[in-house]
């Protein structure tokens, strides 16, 4: 009995095309269409692409430039290693900052000058920080590390005249007395510290 129970549901499932099991109610394809399935070509059109999937594209393509860029200057930071002499040229370009950052916050200035009497007369003296003459020196240090020298003068101003306002206004100013300064700066492998 358990033999005929089961050549009956074998050819069953034989002649309904397995319908039991999830079978196909499409009619049988012929052998052309079996290999161009193989193959991977079928005649059916693609979807089309949506937008959400093209802006997906956009940011994964930015996400992946982004991440080469990074790694690009990574990379330079370790290959590019700067020469003395460019190290040179940046404390050079940072000195007359300084110098120019100094004259700007000098006090007492020459917009701001201070006035005090001396005997009959006024007196209005100032602090004029001469910027063009900027002397810079590098000295090495250990492991990549600099020590930078900017040295420039402050020269102390003095205008006379008769009167507070007259002092002031006056243009016949003489130095009386010069400053030498001498500041220290650190360089650290990517940047002067100050």
């Amino acid at each position: 009995m358990r033999i005929i129970l089961a050549f009956i549901l074998t050819v069953g499932m034989a002649v309904s095309g397995c319908a039991w099991f999830g079978g196909s109610s499409e009619p049988p394809k012929t052998a052309q269409a079996a290999e161009q399935i193989e193959q991977g070509s079928t005649s059916e059109p693609t979807p089309a692409v949506t937008p959400e999937a093209k802006n997906a594209k956009k940011d994964a393509k930015a996400k992946k430039d982004a991440k080469a860029k990074k790694a690009e200057k990574a990379s330079q930071k370790h290959k590019g290693k700067k020469t003395e002499a460019q190290i040179a040229a940046e404390l050079d370009a940072v000195g007359h900052k300084l110098a120019a950052q100094a004259s700007r916050t000098v006090m007492p200035s020459k917009a701001s000058k201070e006035v005090r009497k001396v005997g009959h007369e006024y007196v209005a003296s100032y602090v004029d920080v001469d910027a063009n003459n900027v002397r810079t020196e590098l000295r090495p240090g250990t492991k990549g590390q600099y020590v930078g020298f900017v040295r420039y003068q402050e020269k102390l101003m003095e205008c006379r005249g008769a009167s507070k306002q007259a002092a002031l206004a006056s243009t016949n100013c003489r130095q009386v007395k010069t400053r030498n300064l001498n500041e220290l700066i650190h360089y650290d492998g990517a940047h002067w510290q100050y």
